[in-house]
């Protein structure tokens, strides 16, 4: 059987978008949800959430195939 793990991201309610991890280590945007950053936890969504877009967003959780 498959483990898997539930993982988060954060969609920006203004702009559609969502918050990804851009190649400097730093925090962008994307209308992509492929391209979305997967948080480990609803806290750190959150976080996220307050620091980058500051006012209101959506945390969706979703679930992914654990690695081994």
């Amino acid at each position: 059987m498959y483990q898997f793990e539930e993982k988060y991201i954060v969609q920006d309610l203004e702009t559609h978008e969502f918050l990804y991890p851009d190649p400097f280590g730093d925090v962008g945007q994307t209308p992509n949800i492929k391209s979305a950053g997967h948080y480990d936890t609803r806290e750190d969504a959150i976080s996220a959430g307050v620091e980058e877009i500051g006012n209101e967003f959506v945390i969706f959780s979703f679930f992914v195939r654990a690695e081994k």
